[in-house]
């Protein structure tokens, strides 16, 4: 099992994009009716996604996706989530094929502008762990995967938004430390 950097090439982004990226958006489709997918095929939704990613990974040095990847066949509890170890070096390229992608982890800077008392905070975009591998100490490692970047990118602080509806996500969060510290509103515009 590893932590890899997932680079800025089309392999990669299609293929980030069809393991990992349309599941998460299938799951959070099924609890959440804001993240209702396009009515569009999953070949265009997949390719849409693999550019939009590609974008973000070339244009903006301070945006990371990071996929975890295990042996083809190894069934959640198989592995050693223990074994990763977020401060190694990491690898960057994509995945043997014969590894399967099973969760991922999207960070970006939240830079402070000087007139601010805060830090700058590395915002945790995404996260997302297949259902066969949820409990298995993944996600953890990945928020300590999150805490090395934002370490590594001079930041102090790390964010996130979560559904209010969302209480497994709240309550993993809460597990990893996070505190509620606003609260965000929308509404629609007639």
């Amino acid at each position: 099992m590893e932590i890899r950097r997932l680079p800025a090439t089309e392999a990669a982004a299609e293929r980030y994009a069809a393991d990992l990226w349309l599941p998460y958006h299938r799951d959070l489709a099924a609890s959440a009716a804001a993240h209702a997918l396009a009515d569009q095929p999953d070949e265009e939704l997949i390719a849409a996604e693999a550019e939009f990613r590609l974008d973000l990974l070339r244009e903006n040095d301070d945006y990371r996706t990071w996929v975890v990847a295990v042996d083809a066949g190894v069934g959640a509890g198989e592995g050693d989530p223990a074994s990763l170890d977020p401060e190694d070096p990491v690898p960057v390229g994509v995945p043997d094929p014969d590894r399967d992608l099973v969760a991922f982890l999207s960070t970006s800077v939240d830079e402070c502008p000087a007139v601010f008392d805060r830090p700058d905070r590395l915002v945790v975009g995404d996260i997302y762990v297949a259902e066969p591998y949820r409990g298995t100490g993944i996600g953890g490692r990945l928020m300590e995967r999150a805490a090395v970047d934002a370490r590594e990118q001079d930041c102090g602080a790390l964010r996130l938004d979560v559904d209010v509806d969302n209480d497994r996500a709240m309550a993993f969060y809460e597990k990893q430390g996070f505190e509620p510290y606003r609260k965000q509103m929308t509404r629609e515009v007639r």
